[in-house]
């Protein structure tokens, strides 16, 4: 095969080695850096490294070390969105901003000869649900809750706000190099399917609709359930892959996540999407592209998961079964007509 720029990009990003700042030295960089003394323990990351920082009077903060690969106008871009909303809307429940000890968003600290872009931010006190069952009701109050993180972000803009992103779904026809790793042939055409829709249908009316700042990853792992109130959300974190694209992308991507197992998958989102359409209505273009950008949403995690099993073979089986509600989930929204699906969602929003 041959590989191009993409695919090259691809596997930089995934393979490039995440920090390796040991305990001992992230309290010292806390302490040093933020004037933050405290314990710490280390939370899961993909490719940068993170921990949790408890203090003795019990106040909690996360450090965030980049991987050294991160850009820094990337990393500004993301304090400054949670700059910009905390402003607009103070009282949605985000992570906020620790300066330094001489008033700065971020700092570098050098370890095994490269240099790492450090940030500290507040810690929200809550639970992941991750594969928690959502209720209706939750599923509506989620899509009002990232209805408010757009209308917050609306009017921000900064010079790393479209930075290539693995994750962009505007740029989707890059993955199609990523398809030789399907190995199940009728999934395999399925996702080519999609992807050419994509590029012939999709695409062309995407490039006409609203654009701004997106949060482009509100998945039920970024999602905290607060411990006291049950069914009540305690925050929304990971702005890592924030981009600049277009508004409905954003719900396309959360919608993604709340479709139902069987034959009719729609049906977990539909709440979702009519809660979203409650604080920021959609317009009739958008509304006619969500569920092709929902199932392109589905391939994207399909291909970028699938390949990862490649570059990790000793994990291939367990990163394989975690694809395999997402393979579910894409075979059995085909089965839906595109009119009916959009008929449905229509009629989801008017109800709301």
């Amino acid at each position: 095969m041959n590989i191009g720029p993409f695919h090259t990009s691809v596997q930089k990003i995934l393979t490039t080695v995440p920090p390796a700042f040991s305990k001992t030295r992230a309290v010292a960089v806390a302490a040093d850096r933020y004037g933050i003394s405290g314990s710490v323990e280390p939370l899961v990351s993909e490719r940068d490294q993170n921990f949790k920082l408890t203090t003795q009077a019990g106040l909690g903060y996360t450090l965030k070390i980049s991987n050294f690969e991160e850009k820094e106008d990337v990393i500004d871009f993301q304090n400054q969105a949670l700059l910009h909303v905390a402003k607009q809307d103070p009282a949605l429940p985000l992570p906020r901003i620790i300066p330094t000890i001489d008033g700065q968003l971020h700092c570098r600290v050098e370890q095994d000869g490269k240099l790492h872009i450090v940030r500290m931010l507040s810690w929200l006190e809550g639970s992941i649900i991750h594969d928690a069952s959502i209720d209706s009701g939750l599923a509506r109050r989620l899509g009002q809750l990232l209805a408010r993180l757009d209308s917050a972000l609306q009017g921000y803009d900064h010079p790393g706000s479209n930075a290539p992103l693995l994750w962009d779904m505007k740029q989707a026809a890059n993955l199609a190099e990523l398809v030789v790793h399907i190995e199940e042939p009728g999934l395999r055409q399925l996702i080519d399917q999609t992807l050419d829709n994509f590029v012939t249908e999709v695409k062309p009316v995407l490039e006409t609709l609203r654009v701004q700042v997106i949060h482009n990853d509100m998945n039920p792992g970024n999602i905290l359930m607060d411990n006291d109130r049950p069914g009540q959300i305690a925050g929304l974190i990971d702005f890592g892959d924030m981009t600049r694209s277009p508004l409905v992308i954003d719900l396309a991507v959360a919608a993604a996540y709340q479709l139902y197992e069987g034959s009719d998958p729609l049906a977990g989102a539909l709440p979702m999407i009519a809660g979203y359409h409650d604080k920021e209505p959609l317009q009739d273009n958008e509304m006619s592209l969500l569920t092709d950008l929902i199932r392109t949403r589905l391939v994207t995690s399909l291909l970028i998961g699938t390949y990862r099993s490649t570059l990790f073979p000793e994990n291939r089986e367990y990163l394989l079964i975690s694809q395999r509600p997402v393979r579910n989930s894409l075979i059995n929204l085909s089965h839906l007509r595109t009119d009916e699906a959009l008929s449905r969602i229509r009629s989801a929003c008017l109800a709301s």
